[in-house]
């Protein structure tokens, strides 16, 4: 992994007041992920366990000498505090006055503290809360964008305003949705890895003690902690997983296979795409229309056998590892739907009935931007 470059972010410590022999040295590690966790919503019932699981995770040496930082916002107006895992508990590192952890300059300066006393030579971050990938938090009451405080959400564009350019090597998200072309592009400065779900996660989450001896190996391994999250669902009492792992440097080449697909689509043909027989990945409301789709098996309906073979390519470079059970579960129907066709990434696809949020997209989305026009 290589040394990110931090003096972007903060200021180097004694460079006005000079070193002194007294002073601590601060000591890189090889790696310092961030557990961001918004917690101030109906998931909050499943931190506890999450957090033992976490323990359980870094116990015995198994983070490689590592730092594993939890940054908690939940309901209560003083829980907001960051925390260290170490010697088997958590250790508070810093107590925040109360604040609005969906803020992008509250996640800017929370990112910047764990960096600055944290430093190491190369950092993840785990996004813990709901989430409905880029659909707006205010479209219809089940919509939380990513992260929920209250009535409080982050929208895509705010999350990639909290999150630095070129300092983690990989995000996780611990939220439901989140594996979204649309959402993996505007985040490609910010990671190069993401790993995530394209439909619904169950309420426990990932197996931390698991998956996080994996991330902190010297090359993280990343399939295998996304393999390790399938694995454990197959063996759940409700055995209902969807998980991939998007390389951000590929994502380029994607765009340009998708944006050669669409090129030839206008959007009176677009709106009125028969969706009957593509994949759906998205069940938010029992009244709502789909909206979010396989991203592969909804080009293939536009696609020449030429297009379809080189986005078939480009898929594979860009999703390297994905992987489903025979169906997902959604919540707000209460019933689990088959998978068929899967990429590993899901994908907005517009409607007549849907223009109000056809023009979020449009003005808010930098995907729209990337390949229809």
């Amino acid at each position: 992994m290589k040394l990110k470059l931090l003096l972007l972010l903060v200021p180097l410590l004694g460079i006005w007041t000079g070193c002194s022999d007294d002073e601590p040295e601060i000591q890189t590690s090889t790696r310092t992920v961030l557990v961001y966790m918004m917690a101030n919503n109906s998931l909050e019932k499943f931190t506890d366990d999450n957090i033992d699981a976490m323990i359980g995770g870094a116990s015995y040496g198994r983070l490689n000498n590592g730092n594993l930082l939890i940054y908690y916002a939940g309901s209560g107006t003083d829980d907001h505090s960051l925390y260290t895992i170490a010697d088997n508990q958590t250790q508070l590192v810093k107590q925040y006055d109360e604040q609005d952890p969906t803020d992008p300059a509250v996640m800017q300066q929370v990112i910047a503290d764990v960096v600055s006393q944290y430093p190491a030579e190369s950092y993840g971050l785990i996004l813990w809360s709901h989430g409905t990938g880029w659909l707006p938090s205010d479209f219809n009451s089940m919509l939380r964008a990513f992260g929920q405080d209250g009535n409080r959400w982050m929208e895509i564009d705010e999350l990639a305003q909290g999150i630095p350019d070129h300092v983690f090597d990989f995000i996780l998200f611990d939220a439901c949705y989140m594996a979204s072309v649309e959402c993996a592009y505007e985040l490609r400065n910010k990671a190069d890895y993401i790993l995530a779900s394209p439909t619904e996660i169950m309420g426990i989450g990932w197996p931390y003690d698991q998956i996080l001896p994996l991330l902190f190996e010297t090359e993280p391994k990343l399939e295998e902690a996304c393999e390790a999250f399938y694995n454990y669902y197959l063996d759940y009492p409700y055995p209902y997983a969807t998980v991939s792992l998007t390389c951000t440097s590929e994502l380029e080449s994607l765009r340009e296979a998708v944006r050669d697909i669409l090129a030839d689509t206008d959007e009176s043909a677009l709106l009125s795409l028969d969706l009957s027989n593509v994949q759906r990945l998205e069940y938010l409301s029992p009244t709502n229309i789909g909206k979010l789709y396989d991203l592969e098996d909804f080009l293939k309906q536009l696609a020449t056998e030429e297009q379809r073979l080189n986005l078939a390519r480009c898929l594979d470079n860009a999703v390297p590892y994905k992987a489903h059970t025979s169906e997902s579960f959604y919540a707000a129907i209460q019933t689990a739907r088959p998978i068929e066709d899967y990429c590993g990434l899901n994908v907005f696809v517009p409607q007549s009935a849907s223009l109000p949020l056809w023009n979020w997209y449009k003005n808010r989305i930098e995907w729209y931007h990337a390949v229809y026009q």
